[in-house]
């Protein structure tokens, strides 16, 4: 997650144990992908709250709509992600043919 345009985000708790991280890099004009998304089991909101400052770090970098990928197996990313106001698109990129992906997209609000 390096370089123009990409960000990248390490929680951690009052004792500096890393809880979560979570990345974002440029797809194409305007949307950014976010990459590496994790939260510790156990450390309720920290993935909500990762999501939120990567949507708005992306926002202030310029972008205006978010996607990602997970894997189908992965109910508990799918789940996360559908509460978290992402929809539901077609494949993307090399995902495109892979029955174990599920892709979302996310407008980014201005203002």
């Amino acid at each position: 997650m390096r370089g123009s345009g990409a960000g990248f985000l390490l929680a951690r708790d009052a004792s500096g144990a890393a809880l979560g991280c979570g990345g974002y890099r440029p797809l194409e004009p305007g949307v950014a992908e976010i990459k590496r998304m994790y939260a510790t089991p156990g450390t309720r909101g920290v993935g909500a709250a990762l999501l939120a400052a990567l949507e708005d770090r992306a926002r202030a970098d310029g972008y205006a709509e978010i996607r990602l990928e997970t894997r189908r197996v992965n109910g508990r990313a799918v789940a996360f992600y559908d509460r978290s106001g992402y929809a539901r698109i077609a494949p993307y990129g090399r995902y495109v043919g892979r029955a174990d992906a599920v892709c979302f997209s996310k407008p980014l609000r201005q203002g």
